[in-house]
């Protein structure tokens, strides 16, 4: 018993050295081959380079390295990379399937609720999608600002006519996160949609300390102003973004910027 203790030891100290080096997949691979003819019999390894296979969207060799990594344990420990396979090949019930068996060993696993809720949302079951993104966010520690944007187009696809319960869950997302500009900016556009202008206004102006030096910002928020109908404070906005793009390269981003001004100028003055 303690040699399989140590040798589940010296394993999971070798996973740990290969993943924290971070090489390309194919060096991992290579390091991850040479472990496995050291030890054969581990499952873990065989799991770990079944993953990596899949990274490298080798399917056929992912799926034979999770059939015998089966054969090597129990067979709910390849669960995970099995729904993460599924997924790839558009088995997307199948893989929902998979998460479900992995989350009934290990209930807190995050990322089989999020790789679920993606499954669940590829073929339109969106409140299982819903549960299993807000099961993700609940289990997650440092959940990514993209996955709320993600749950918040799930909402508009069941309210394609209501913003309002995916600003709420932006909004949300925003008490745990911060301000997020990526977040805020969706939040922004819905609220332009459904012409709250003095709403875009004020949650665009809630990343004004962070974004204000940038010219986008200010084009941004021209163009909230314009459709707001407030030219006055649209114009000043423009006429900041003309200074600062003078003291700048011409590089394609402020190339693309310089366009941006000169549209919404005339939209203003088209007599310009």
């Amino acid at each position: 018993m303690m040699f399989f203790h140590k040798l589940a030891v010296v394993t999971i100290g070798l996973l740990t050295s290969v993943s924290s080096a971070h090489p390309g997949t194919a060096s991992q691979i290579d390091r991850i081959n040479h472990l496995i003819e050291q030890n054969p019999q581990s499952q873990a390894l065989m799991i770990k380079r079944a993953s990596l296979y899949i990274q490298k969207r080798d399917m056929e060799k992912a799926q034979q390295d999770l059939g015998h990594a089966a054969s090597l344990g129990d067979p709910v420990e390849t669960a995970f990379e099995m729904g993460k396979l599924q997924s790839k090949n558009d088995e997307f019930k199948l893989a929902i399937a998979s998460f479900q068996r992995y989350l009934n060993r290990y209930p807190g696993h995050a990322l089989s609720f999020l790789y679920s809720a993606k499954a669940a949302r590829a073929i339109g079951e969106l409140d299982l999608a819903m549960d299993n993104f807000n099961a993700y966010f609940r289990h997650s520690r440092n959940p990514h600002p993209g996955e709320y944007l993600a749950a918040a187009g799930i909402l508009l696809k069941k309210w394609p006519q209501d913003s309002s319960p995916a600003l709420q869950f932006l909004d949300g997302a925003m008490q745990r996160l911060g301000s997020i500009p990526q977040l805020q900016r969706y939040a922004t556009e819905l609220e332009l949609k459904r012409r709250n202008y003095s709403g875009a206004i004020a949650r665009w102006r809630t990343v004004e300390t962070a974004l204000s030096s940038s010219p986008q910002w200010k084009l941004d928020a021209a163009r909230i102003y314009i459709l707001a109908g407030d030219q006055g404070q649209a114009m000043e906005l423009l006429k900041q973004v003309k200074i600062q793009l003078q003291g700048l390269k011409p590089t394609p981003a402020r190339i693309e910027n310089a366009f941006k001004l000169r549209e919404l100028e005339l939209v203003i003055n088209p007599a310009l």
